[in-house]
């Protein structure tokens, strides 16, 4: 059944809270469940200064709206700007930096905030048992 998320609520973003709390990473997820059983899609603002090494949970396709972000990985380094279209695979060991700041409209498979919980659960429970 197709679905449609208004520009007001869809662009509504708050402080990222997925990998810790970030003053400098604002998202909405307009698309997650229960609306889709498989995948996310929001926006991502990302203020000046932010950076964040992290191991991909999951698959994601990013659309870049304004600004620029710069993407180190394997000891390769590439910068995304406005119109640029960027795939990193799960399991990716990625760092983010931007200086001036971006925007992006990003999808996700499978779906985000499920997938950051269970693998929270996980750790959670390698701690406890050892």
């Amino acid at each position: 059944m197709p679905h449609i998320v208004r520009k007001e609520k869809a662009q509504k973003l708050e402080v990222s809270t997925l990998f810790g709390k970030n003053e400098k990473a604002l998202i909405s997820m307009p698309i997650a469940s229960p609306v889709s059983k498989n995948l996310t899609g929001g926006f991502i603002k990302l203020k000046s200064g932010y950076a964040k090494d992290f191991v991909s949970p999951i698959d994601e396709i990013d659309f870049f709206l304004d600004g620029s972000l710069t993407y180190t990985y394997g000891g390769k380094s590439f910068t995304a700007r406005k119109g640029d279209v960027v795939f990193f695979e799960k399991g990716e060991k990625i760092r983010f930096v931007t200086d001036e700041g971006c925007s992006v409209f990003f999808v996700t498979f499978p779906l985000m905030i499920e997938t950051v919980k269970a693998l929270k659960k996980e750790k959670e429970q390698q701690e406890q048992a050892g």
